[in-house]
């Protein structure tokens, strides 16, 4: 559905976080005819009641599948969606990005790879700014001799695509592991709605898929378009050219090397962005040495798998983890036995999922003292006390942390906030 189409209609936005609130925006910008009414569960416990009485229903990314929606199923749309039908007709090209891990860092790499090439290009979606403010910046399809382009790099949730009926004309699958169990009911479930970023492709589409992740090519293998495998060894420099952290990186940049090859960007351009890409907050940044500690950052990662990933990354310098959150029924045996093989003398437990991180790590016999907190004060407080001088201690939970926090962010800068208090 166009938003143009929108127009006279009655219309609910259902959820009124950072995606409501853009879509509010844009049917002011440019379907002001529309009647808007906003449900959110913050202003009463009854939002979903008498959906049936509005023309359509724009839901929120964030909110599950609700009972209440089958009656109103035909209604159900996103901005997602309104977005990618509002741009069909133009001349833009949208490059989707999703994965369990590493999509934010892949997107913002292929966006500083396309930017440094000159191109109109935008970086939108789980990461950037809602892909529904971004309707002015597709340039229509006037001039077909001009070789100028818009391109969206749009960064893809799970959420963001369970419903969708259209697929980007690039996607890209950077990684495949249980995550959002709790809001997807089941992996085939969430794995089924990854699947939409291949599913509605056109044979003359593209898909990038990590080769070494069995469920990123199952995802790919929905493609009637072109499907091109990456791994790490195709990076074209070594993790200590570049300014990232862990050996996991060089399969993000070598799938965002091959997209800025697909789209004709030449290599000495695209390895300088590569090398002065500086990454993102919140994924195994370093916040510098304080109280003889190093502090690293790695609040993103909220799967025993990210995890495991920021400890390889890191070595043996690592003596404290901070881990536990919301527990959504993740299997950390896998997390226990490579604690009981890293150099971590100090597990700091969060409520939630603490208990059973503490059960999985006692089960390995790894040989650690536990901690355990309910305030990241107190767990920083613990760090400074339990934690070798000269050695690191990581924040990389395991588990999200909407029991504590708003989002991974707020646990982040709390994080840096603690130890410079």
């Amino acid at each position: 559905m166009k938003i143009q189409e929108l127009n006279g209609k009655n219309v609910c936005i259902l959820g009124y976080g950072k995606e409501g609130q853009a879509m509010q925006e844009a049917l002011a910008r440019h379907v002001p005819g529309a009647v808007v009414t906003i449900r959110d569960k913050k202003d009463s416990a009854k939002y979903l009641q008498g959906l049936d009485a509005f023309d359509v229903i724009i839901k929120s990314p964030g909110i599950p599948h609700q009972p209440e929606f089958d009656a109103v199923k035909e209604k159900l749309t996103s901005s997602t969606q309104i977005f990618f039908d509002s741009i069909r007709d133009s001349d833009a090209t949208v490059i989707g990005v999703t994965g369990s891990k590493g999509k934010s860092t892949t997107s913002t790499l292929i966006f500083e790879i396309l930017k440094a090439g000159g191109e109109d290009v935008y970086l939108i979606g789980n990461i950037g700014e809602p892909a529904i403010s971004h309707l002015d910046d597709a340039k229509p399809a006037l001039h077909r001799h001009d070789r100028s382009r818009t391109v969206f790099v749009m960064e893809m949730s799970s959420y963001q695509l369970i419903n969708l009926t259209v697929s980007p004309q690039i996607a890209v699958v950077t990684s495949f592991f249980p995550e959002h169990l709790d809001y997807h009911g089941s992996l085939e479930n969430y794995k089924d709605a990854k699947k939409h970023i291949a599913r509605f492709q056109k044979k003359e589409d593209v898909i990038f898929y990590n080769a070494t992740s069995d469920g990123a090519r199952e995802i790919a293998m929905e493609s009637p378009g072109t499907r091109i495998p990456f791994s790490a060894d195709e990076c074209p420099v070594s993790i200590s050219e570049t300014h990232l952290l862990g050996d996991h990186n060089r399969s993000n940049i070598a799938v965002a090397w091959k997209v800025g090859i697909r789209l004709g960007m030449g290599n000495d351009l695209m390895l300088k962005a590569i090398k002065e890409f500086r990454g993102l907050p919140h994924r195994l940044q370093s916040l510098g040495v304080h109280h003889g500690i190093e502090w690293i950052d790695d609040a993103i990662s909220t799967t025993p798998e990210s995890t495991i990933a920021a400890l390889d990354a890191l070595g043996d310098r690592v003596k404290t983890i901070i881990l536990g959150g919301q527990d959504r029924g993740n299997d950390f045996s896998e997390l226990a036995a490579r604690i009981k093989k890293s150099s971590v003398k100090t597990v700091i437990l969060f409520p939630g999922s603490g208990p059973r991180i503490r059960e999985a790590i006692g089960n390995a016999r790894a040989d650690v003292c536990f901690q355990e907190t309910d305030t990241m004060e107190r767990a920083v407080d613990l760090a400074k006390k339990h934690t070798m001088k000269g050695s690191i201690c990581l924040l990389s939970t395991a588990s999200p942390s909407y029991n504590m926090f708003k989002n991974f962010e707020e646990k982040g800068d709390e994080f840096r906030r603690c130890i410079f208090g």
